[in-house]
C-alpha cells in the first residue's frame, strides 16, 4: 500500500502534468442509488447537469477488506474537469467526511486536517485524502461536506467493504432516550408524525445527575453537527443544530456562520425538512468538557 507521503506526491503530479492513477481496475467506490463513470481512475458522481462542482473518490487499496488501513482521495473538479482550487473554510475545515456503515453501528466524522496540514499542492490540485480503518464488512456511505465559491456542497458515495466480521441488518429501534458517558440525552420530534416535504424540529435535552446540562461547549464552530442518513443510504444530509434563542427570532440562521458562546445548554434544537418517506439514522455529536460525544437516533417519515 502507498504510504500517505506517496499519495500527496502523486497528487502533486497533477497539475505537474502527470497522471493520478493508482491501476487501472475498477475502483470499490459506488455511486449512491446511480450509476457513475471513472475518470483516471476515480469514480465521478451522476450530478445535476446544473451543478458547477463535482466530486469523485479513489480508495487505496482499491479493494478494501475490514480491518485494514485505506486511504481515501476526494478530488473536487469544475465542469470542465479542472481541479476547484479555491475551497474555503467552514465550520473550521476545508472538508468533512461521515463515515457510516449500513447497519448503523460504525460512525465516523474526519477531516484531511486530521492527518496532517493541507498543502498548497493540495489545494491547487484539489485532492484531499484521509485514512480510516473499516471495522466489518459490509455496505458503507461516505459523504462529504465542502464550501467553494462561497457556496456550500454536499456529495456521498457508497463503498462495500469484503472480509470478516461482517456486519448485521439494521436494527429497528425507536427509543428516545439514552446516556452516553455521564449525560442522559432525550430526542423528541416535532409534529408528529414526521412527514416528507414539511419541517420537522428536532429537540435535544441534556441532563447530568438529573439536573439539565449547561456546560455544552461548540464544536467545529457549531452547537451540534449531525448527519441524517436514510436505511436504504440513498440520501445523506449534514446539518447544525441551533440553540432556542436563536430559532425563537425567527430569522435564518447562516450555518456557514454561526455565532456559539462558550457554553450553552441543556437544549439543542434542529430543523429539517426530509425529501421522502422512509427511516433515517440521525447521529448528533456535541462536546462536553473537552470530549466529542456522538448520539444517535431512529425515526421514520411518513
Amino acid at each position: 500500500m502507498h504510504s500517505v507521503k506517496t499519495i500527496l506526491a502523486m497528487a502533486v503530479m497533477i497539475f505537474l502534468g502527470g497522471i493520478f492513477l493508482v491501476n487501472e481496475r475498477r475502483p470499490s467506490a459506488e455511486m449512491s442509488g446511480m450509476q457513475g463513470h471513472q475518470d483516471e481512475g476515480m469514480q465521478q458522481m451522476v450530478e445535476d447537469p446544473g451543478s458547477q462542482v463535482f466530486a469523485s473518490i479513489k480508495t487505496e487499496p482499491q479493494h478494501i477488506t475490514a480491518g485494514t488501513p485505506t486511504t481515501l482521495v476526494f478530488s473536487i473538479k469544475d465542469r470542465e474537469g479542472k481541479p476547484v482550487g479555491d475551497l474555503t473554510i467552514h465550520h473550521d475545515r476545508l472538508m468533512h467526511v461521515v463515515i457510516a456503515s449500513q447497519d448503523f453501528r460504525v460512525f465516523a466524522h474526519i477531516h484531511p486536517e486530521d492527518f496532517g496540514p493541507i498543502t498548497p499542492g493540495m489545494k491547487k490540485a484539489a485532492l484531499y485524502p484521509v485514512q480510516f480503518t473499516f471495522p466489518k464488512a459490509g455496505r458503507y456511505i461516505i459523504g462529504i461536506d465542502f464550501a467553494a465559491n462561497g457556496r456550500p456542497f454536499s456529495k456521498h458515495f457508497l463503498l462495500d467493504v469484503a472480509g470478516e466480521p461482517k456486519m448485521g441488518p439494521p436494527r429497528q429501534d425507536f427509543s428516545r432516550e439514552e446516556r452516553i458517558g455521564d449525560l442522559d440525552v432525550t430526542f423528541a420530534t416535532e409534529p408528529e408524525p414526521i412527514v416528507s416535504g414539511k419541517t420537522v424540529t428536532f429537540t435535544y435535552i441534556f441532563k447530568k445527575n438529573g439536573k439539565p446540562a449547561t456546560d455544552l461547549a461548540p464544536w467545529l464552530s457549531a452547537p451540534m453537527h449531525l448527519a441524517i442518513i436514510s436505511a436504504d443510504l440513498t440520501y445523506f444530509i449534514h446539518t447544525h443544530g441551533e440553540l432556542p434563542e436563536a430559532s425563537a427570532t425567527g430569522h435564518h440562521v447562516d450555518h456557514m456562520q454561526m455565532t456559539v458562546p462558550e457554553k450553552f445548554g441543556p437544549e439543542i434544537e434542529v430543523h429539517i425538512v426530509f425529501p421522502t418517506a422512509g427511516l433515517y439514522q440521525i447521529f448528533g455529536q456535541v462536546e462536553h468538557k473537552g470530549e466529542v460525544i456522538t448520539t444517535s437516533f431512529m425515526i421514520e417519515v411518513k
